[in-house]
């Protein structure tokens, strides 16, 4: 299938808004494939399917729409419809229907969504809720964040494959946006959904819970499920979770460790500046690190008392605080007097590349331009993976420094 050239452009980090903010003048009924390099071999998958019937959303997914991508969205957001009786009610269904002499596949998924819908296995509003979630999940992952391509693919059955309206693209990209911010303001108490809830008994039994209150919450948290898994075993939209859990942590009855089941390298980063911390973290945490970052030195230093990071990026000029000064605090922690330091910073001076070598560190040049971005990325990942390569999780002093501690006295 052809692409003609005004439906094919290429986006930077964080530009993806604006591009296509862009070409939302024309109906357009099809799929939007963006490709995100960045992301190949990642659990997120590097391909992301926006379908689109006359301009309005109607499905999101990491390939186009068919039966079996539709039926796994539908499961994570209907609990029922994991049971038995409904796979079975489902799979005949499907055998009724001879998916060989009905048109397209496109007129099959319709007629195979409106007989489910007429024998009350589901129902129109449930489908297109479990889409709508879908699609704002996939926004928070893909849309503010990476650098790509995007390509525009005509597919005019679009129009009669899925049952219902879709949704008006300039609400929707509004309240992805919202979606955004929430997530920002999370980042601070929930860095990853990776992350694993464990209880905190002793406020838990000082609490007003009920006693049907603390059962539920130990049960939910019981079985060490990372946060996104505890989101998919309530059919719960994930952002809906983080706040909750937000909430237990706040109030100091939840606390938050990494799943052994996933990498937890750790990243710090301070920077003053909010727009490269949004860069930065993006960026790293798509590589698999666990991206901690920080516009208040203050409060970089009073995570750093009981964190772990492989490797701390510092920005140089700060307010009320050098970079280089900042280094000496860290240094007096237990733990950290090793850990890899590199300094950022958009001056590219002699002076200041020396002062970060005297001081133990290494010396990193911020991008002045998007033509010296690629540079700084390929630079970026090499340090890296010379000083946190992910199949080497750190461990470390931190952990070796606590020892010696406990055992001295």
């Amino acid at each position: 299938m052809k692409i003609s050239e005004p439906y094919s452009f290429q986006f930077y980090a964080y530009e993806l808004p604006r591009k296509f903010s862009q070409i939302l003048q024309e109906s357009k009924t099809g799929y939007w494939r963006f490709e995100f390099s960045e992301l190949a071999g990642s659990k997120a998958g590097s391909r992301w399917y926006l379908g689109l019937s006359q301009g309005k959303i109607v499905f999101s997914g990491n390939q186009p729409c068919c039966w079996s991508t539709l039926f796994e969205t539908l499961q994570r957001y209907i609990i029922r419809l994991r049971d038995d009786d409904a796979k079975q009610e489902i799979l005949r269904v499907e055998e009724q229907l001879t998916f060989a002499q009905t048109a397209s596949q496109a007129a099959a998924l319709l007629t195979l969504l409106t007989g489910l819908n007429e024998l009350n296995v589901l129902t129109i509003e449930e489908i297109r809720e479990s889409l709508r979630l879908k699609a704002l999940s996939d926004f928070d992952m893909y849309f503010f964040k990476y650098a790509g391509r995007a390509h525009f693919l005509p597919y005019s059955q679009m129009e009669s494959q899925l049952p219902f309206l879709g949704f008006d693209i300039e609400v929707f990209l509004s309240q992805a946006n919202e979606r955004r911010l929430l997530w920002q303001t999370l980042k601070t108490v929930i860095p990853s959904m990776e992350m694993v809830p464990t209880l905190n008994h002793r406020s838990v039994k000082a609490s007003t819970l009920s006693g049907a209150q603390r059962q539920q919450l130990e049960s939910l948290v019981s079985n060490g499920r990372t946060l996104d898994e505890i989101a998919d075993f309530l059919a719960q939209d994930a952002l809906d979770i983080a706040r909750l859990f937000a909430k237990l942590i706040s109030d100091n009855l939840v606390t938050l460790r990494a799943s052994s089941m996933t990498e937890t390298t750790e990243v710090f980063v301070v920077d003053d500046s909010k727009i490269l911390l949004k860069q930065f973290e993006s960026l790293v945490a798509s590589w698999g690190y666990c991206v901690r970052s920080f516009s208040e030195p203050p409060l970089a230093l009073q995570a750093l008392v009981d964190a772990n990071p492989a490797v701390i990026f510092l920005d140089i000029n700060m307010p009320n605080v050098t970079g280089f000064d900042l280094v000496k605090q860290i240094r007096r922690l237990p733990g950290l007097e090793e850990v890899p330091i590199i300094m950022l910073t958009a001056e590219k001076s002699l002076s200041n590349n020396w002062r970060a070598r005297w001081s133990g560190c290494q010396f990193m040049s911020k991008p002045l331009a998007s033509s010296e971005i690629p540079t700084f990325r390929l630079e970026l990942r090499a340090l890296l993976n010379e000083l946190a390569p992910l199949h080497q999780p750190a461990q470390p002093m931190r952990q070796r420094a606590k020892l010696q501690m406990e055992t001295s006295y």
